[in-house]
C-alpha cells in the first residue's frame, strides 16, 4: 500500500500530500503553510516537516532544471537532438537584474540574480490599461554570476534565441550582466540600459546641484535622453563643470563616467521607433514577484544554503512545468 500510494520508506505522508507541502511553501512562510495545509486538507503537519519536505523537493527540481538548461546549452550536432524553444519569435527580449535576500546573522546577505525572456509581440496591456506580456520564462541563481550567467544563456536560447531575427537585452548598470551580454550574445543584439535607471540618475544630479529649482533641469535632460540627443546632455554636464569645485565637480564627473560608458545603450528614440521597450519593467517585476514576495516577507532571515530549493519550487511554478515536476515515477 505504501508503494501504491507513493509513500517513501519510513515517511508517513503520501507523494500527493508532499506536492501540496512544497507547493503551500513555494508561496508563504512555513507557519502560514502549515495553517493552510489543515484548512485545505484536515492534515495537521508542523511548519518544520514542511520544512524539510520542501527542502527535499527543492532540490530535487533545482537539479531536474539544471539537467534541461544543461541540455539547451549543448552545441548543435546533427545526430543529437537539440531541446525544442518553448517560445517561437521574431523579435526576442531578455532582462536581467539582481536582488538582495536577507540571511541570519552572522552570514552576508545573500544576491539573488534573475532573468526573464519573452516574444516582443507578446507585450500588451491589460483592460485597465496596465502593461502585461502574454508568456514568457524565468530563470534565476542564489549563487553566483558564473552560476547564473550559464542559466541566463539556457533561458535564452529555450526562449527563442536561435530562430529570432533578433534580440535585445535590456538591464540596469550593472557591469557584470553587461559583460555578460557582451559576451554570450549573438552580434546584432540590439543592449538597451533601462531608461528609467538613467533618469535616477539625472535627477539626483539635478537636486545636487540645483537644490531650490531642479525639476526644470532634469526634465530637458530627460528630454534629450529620449529623444537620443545625447551630446546635448553631455555638452550642457560639460559646461556646468566647468568652475565648480568638491562634491558638485564629483557628482558632475561620475555622471559624465555613467553616461559614456553607457553610450551606445542609450539610443532609445532609435530603441522606440523599433518598437523595443526602453525599461525594465518585466525584470523589476521578476524580481518582486518571483523573489522578494516569497524571500522578504516581514521578519524573515534565511540561510543562504537553504535559498536554492525554494527558488527552484517557485521556478517549477512560474514557469507552468509544476504538473509535469511531479508527473513521474520519480518524483516519489
Amino acid at each position: 500500500m505504501d508503494r501504491a500510494l507513493g509513500v517513501r520508506p519510513g515517511a508517513k505522508w503520501t507523494r500527493g500530500i508532499e506536492r501540496k507541502a512544497a507547493y503551500i511553501a513555494a508561496l508563504v512562510p512555513y507557519a502560514q503553510a502549515s495553517a493552510a495545509l489543515k484548512e485545505l486538507t484536515g492534515l495537521e503537519m508542523s511548519a518544520s516537516e514542511i520544512d524539510r519536505i520542501a527542502q527535499r523537493h527543492g532540490g530535487r527540481l533545482d537539479a531536474k532544471q539544471r539537467e534541461q538548461e544543461a541540455a539547451f546549452l549543448e552545441p548543435q550536432d546533427p545526430l543529437r537532438d537539440t531541446p525544442e524553444a518553448d517560445i517561437h519569435c521574431a523579435k526576442q527580449v531578455l532582462e536581467a537584474d539582481a536582488t538582495c535576500v536577507l540571511t541570519v546573522p552572522g552570514e552576508e546577505h545573500k544576491s539573488v540574480y534573475c532573468g526573464t525572456a519573452f516574444d516582443l509581440d507578446a507585450r500588451g496591456q491589460s483592460d485597465a490599461g496596465r502593461p502585461q506580456i502574454a508568456h514568457r520564462l524565468y530563470a534565476a541563481s542564489a549563487e553566483n554570476m558564473q552560476d547564473f550567467g550559464r542559466r541566463l544563456k539556457a533561458l535564452a536560447w529555450r526562449g527563442g534565441m536561435r530562430a529570432a531575427d533578433q534580440t535585445a537585452f535590456i538591464g540596469d548598470g550593472a557591469r557584470c550582466l553587461w559583460n555578460w551580454a557582451e559576451e554570450n550574445l549573438p552580434p546584432g543584439t540590439v543592449f538597451i540600459q533601462d531608461f528609467w535607471h538613467v533618469c535616477e540618475h539625472l535627477s539626483t544630479l539635478a537636486q545636487a546641484l540645483f537644490p531650490d529649482d531642479w525639476s526644470g533641469h532634469f526634465f530637458q535632460w530627460k528630454n534629450w535622453l529620449r529623444t537620443s540627443q545625447l551630446d546635448s546632455l553631455v555638452t550642457e554636464l560639460e559646461g556646468l563643470r566647468i568652475g565648480r569645485r568638491g562634491l558638485a565637480r564629483q557628482a558632475l564627473d561620475s555622471e559624465l563616467g555613467y553616461l559614456r560608458s553607457g553610450w551606445h545603450r542609450m539610443d532609445y528614440a532609435r530603441y522606440e521607433s523599433e518598437g523595443w521597450p526602453i525599461g525594465s519593467g518585466a525584470i523589476e517585476g521578476t524580481c518582486k514577484h518571483l523573489i522578494k514576495a516569497r524571500f522578504n516577507v516581514t521578519g524573515a532571515q534565511w540561510r543562504r544554503a537553504r535559498i536554492p530549493q525554494i527558488l527552484a519550487l517557485r521556478l517549477s511554478i512560474f514557469n507552468h512545468e509544476w504538473e509535469e515536476d511531479w508527473g513521474d515515477e520519480s518524483a516519489a
